[in-house]
């Protein structure tokens, strides 16, 4: 009797305070002029790689001698990273860093270079996204520089953070929580007739003009188990990649909440070989299944630009599809997530 007084308490408050969340993202534009965003340039010395990072936070109306100025209110164990899909940038995730930055979230997005427009076009490599490693370094890289004097004006707790990504994103967040890829896999799934749907395998096939060398083979298995960052405290994946080359074994060791969303009737990753796999072999992840009609890119800013990714668009979507509609749902799925595993 007394487990089911708690549970009915916790479906309770869980019920009520998703009510109050949606009610929260009704009025956002009427709390917009609370909200700022600020982006930063830093590099790192060490990989010789830039990173420019756009931030998302409440700021104080006093001014302060740091670039950002938090709310005294701030919660210093609110932080949150975003790493962006393939060729992307933290500049097309506006509609998720706002909203968790109107719960009281800094949320810091990483342009990862060599992929990122934001570094400017004659930057981009299509190499680069077969050096999957780069990302998740990126993201340490900018954790670390979040306690550097003079950027807040308050300190934050970094020990236990939250981690966002979508598509390549989406791995990138898994990775730093241990997943790892295995040698081989992805070309063979790509070589097979389960990948005649999935976009992703294009990008392994413009990226890579050479096989691996055994030297190259061992200095990534190096690499990958470097990228697990023991900060990550709990793991979102919208629509993520790579499903069809990750290690299962890496997967179930990863011992912190993970929520995996996905588009099931997917134009460009198919659900079942990514997002499903992900969620199947990820022992604390909740799996949420988009429909809809909803596609890969619902997932970034809503825009009106004539842009495809392997032939999908990255702004039009499929007929009847509302994307700001379909973000609203996740966002409380998210909320959701976060209240429930008590992050932040």
């Amino acid at each position: 009797m007394v487990l089911m007084n708690l549970q009915s308490t916790y479906i309770q408050r869980l019920r009520t305070f998703i009510v109050l969340l949606v009610a929260s993202l009704n009025a956002f534009s009427s709390i917009a002029a609370e909200l700022s965003t600020k982006e930063i340039d830093f590099f790192n010395q060490q990989l010789n790689r830039p990173a420019k990072v756009k931030f998302w936070y409440q700021s104080s109306e006093n001014s302060c001698h740091a670039k950002m100025c938090l709310t005294p209110q701030q919660t210093p164990n609110r932080i949150a990273i975003i790493s962006h899909g393939a060729f992307g940038s933290p500049r097309e995730m506006n509609w998720l860093g706002y909203a968790l930055a109107s719960q009281g979230w800094v949320v810091a997005g990483v342009a990862h270079f060599g992929e990122s427009w934001v570094y400017g076009t004659e930057s981009i490599d299509p190499s680069t996204a077969s050096r999957f490693w780069q990302r998740p370094q990126d993201v340490s890289f900018v954790i670390d520089s979040l306690s550097n004097d003079g950027l807040f004006n308050r300190s934050l707790a970094l020990d236990k953070l939250i981690m966002v990504g979508h598509s390549s994103g989406g791995f990138t967040s898994l990775a730093l929580a241990g997943a790892t890829l295995e040698s081989g896999k992805s070309e063979a799934y790509c070589r097979s007739d389960k990948a005649n749907n999935d976009k992703g395998c294009q990008y392994s096939k413009k990226g890579r003009s050479k096989p691996l060398t055994q030297d190259m083979m061992r200095k990534i298995g190096l690499l990958q188990r470097q990228m697990q960052d023991p900060r990550i405290g709990g793991v979102i994946a919208l629509d993520p990649a790579l499903g069809h080359a990750v290690n299962e074994q890496s997967l179930a060791q990863i011992d912190v909440p993970t929520l995996v969303i996905g588009s099931v009737n997917n134009d460009f990753l198919p659900y079942i070989t990514h997002a499903k796999y992900y969620a199947d072999h990820i022992q604390r992840a909740t799996l949420v299944g988009i429909e809809q009609g909803a596609g890969h890119f619902i997932y970034i800013d809503s825009c009106n630009a004539d842009r495809k990714a392997n032939g999908v668009p990255l702004c039009k979507d499929r007929d009847g599809v509302n994307r700001d509609v379909i973000q609203k749902q996740i966002l409380v799925h998210i909320f959701g997530f976060i209240y429930k595993n008590g992050l932040g």
